[in-house]
């Protein structure tokens, strides 16, 4: 007969607990533990985002009662989680985190929408506003204070491959002139991100871009393309190719500029100017491809909507950043679960499916795609 086990203990599996035992040995991360051990500590997470409990206060008192729950994690306050997240490293988190990343990239295909383009990734950051008199390390404003999750989200994926959590005053670009770009890699990033050296370097080392223009971007038409019938279809205004900058600040070498017609949220309508250093695609190709960048906004509000990063255990900043990456841990593991039981559902019916049974018990010999489908 099979052993059972707590459904929430399967999320572990889907991590791999061979990798899990390695990346606790590299940060010698249970020395002298016996009680809150970095699985354990994982665990309190995962069932903290997954939860959404409305406080830290109702998230103690449901482990103090919950009878399955106390049968297999032990009990702990708040304080003893406070000081673990304060104290044990932010970069056991980050490894399991590019770890699934990992495991997702290698189990997805290509978008149907995107698979003729190659690869293609989004660049954004999102606020999370914090109470400054509990995060003072965290400044943005005179009275306020906030981090910034800038963010590599993987459009083939639909998933984040890289987060980097900084002061909410950090500014984009500053990150920006950090990261490392891929050759061949189409990059998807909005106006606060503009730099014509950048993109001159971008064109000479075959790194693709698609942006907006500034409504202050001086631009010198070179020559301009006659609109296919797609274009046209498509609301295309303008295909040309185009210098960007003024005397004493001008890129060396050419783009594309792409004028196209669209409603707004409001229903109204607007011209957007995109630029790009690809002159292969037709132009309402680009002018999709930049509505990918949609993707990366519905990350961060999904997020923030049905994971709980807003109230922390801990205030120092290891505390906020090992919070941050358990909670993306959770949603790449249910990223990996819809993938590997082939659920057709939404991600959020998902979340809810595991959410309500998180607690239930399950056999060791369990199946993600049958446990799924027993709903239907």
């Amino acid at each position: 007969m099979n052993n059972c086990t707590m459904l929430l203990n399967k999320l572990l599996e889907v991590i791999d607990i061979n990798f899990l035992d390695k990346v606790v040995d590299k940060y010698n991360a249970d020395y002298k533990v016996h009680k809150l051990t970095t699985k354990v500590h994982l665990l309190y997470l995962l069932y903290f985002h997954l939860t959404e409990k409305k406080s830290l206060a109702d998230f103690v008192v449901n482990l103090k009662v919950d009878s399955n729950l106390k049968k297999e994690l032990p009990q702990i306050s708040v304080s003893q989680l406070s000081r673990k997240n304060e104290n044990r490293s932010y970069q056991i988190f980050a490894d399991i985190f590019s770890h699934l990343f990992d495991k997702l990239k290698n189990k997805q295909g290509f978008k149907e929408t995107i698979k003729d383009i190659g690869s293609i990734k989004i660049i954004d950051s999102s606020i999370i506003s914090l109470c400054l008199s509990l995060f003072a390390w965290a400044k943005f404003r005179k009275s306020k204070g906030g981090i910034k999750l800038h963010t590599l989200y993987d459009a083939e994926s639909g998933a984040p491959e890289n987060i980097i959590v900084t002061n909410a005053i950090v500014h984009d670009k500053e990150i920006f002139d950090n990261l490392t770009f891929d050759s061949g890699c189409t990059y998807i990033f909005n106006r606060a991100y503009i730099d014509y050296q950048k993109f001159d370097y971008f064109i000479e080392n075959d790194i693709y871009f698609v942006t907006r223009t500034k409504s202050n971007t001086k631009i010198e038409v070179v020559r301009t393309l006659e609109p296919t019938k797609d274009d046209k279809k498509a609301n295309i205004l303008l295909d040309a190719d185009v210098i960007l900058g003024s005397t004493d600040k001008r890129m060396k070498h050419e783009l594309r500029l792409i004028k196209v017609k669209t409603i707004d949220r409001q229903g109204n309508e607007k011209e957007i100017k995109i630029i790009t250093n690809r002159f292969d695609l037709p132009a309402h190709q680009i002018a999709q491809l930049y509505k990918e960048r949609w993707e990366i906004e519905l990350f961060f509000k999904w997020i923030k909507q049905h994971l709980k990063i807003k109230r922390f255990f801990g205030h120092n900043k290891n505390a906020v950043l090992i919070q941050i990456y358990s909670a993306v841990i959770l949603y790449l593991l249910l990223k990996l679960i819809k993938k590997k039981a082939k659920f057709n559902g939404s991600l959020l019916n998902l979340t809810r499916r595991i959410k309500y049974s998180i607690l239930t018990i399950v056999p060791d010999a369990f199946n993600w795609k049958d446990w799924c489908y027993s709903f239907s």
